[in-house]
């Protein structure tokens, strides 16, 4: 789960239920939690929504 272009690089580190999102440096940019019950809630595309929001202008 990762992206690399030249603008933004960064990757999901999944840990569990927790997904968190890192820069090229490590710095934690987002985090999101799957709270559903069977653990499957969260897909590729949200991760990638969820990614976008954090380099929108």
């Amino acid at each position: 789960m990762s992206n690399l272009n030249r603008e933004n690089a960064y990757r999901w580190v999944k840990n569990e239920r927790i997904y968190i999102l890192v820069n090229s440096k490590g710095k934690v940019l987002h985090t999101a939690e799957d709270r559903t019950c069977d653990g499957n809630f969260i897909t590729d595309s949200i991760l990638e929504d969820l990614a976008a929001e954090c380099f929108e202008d």
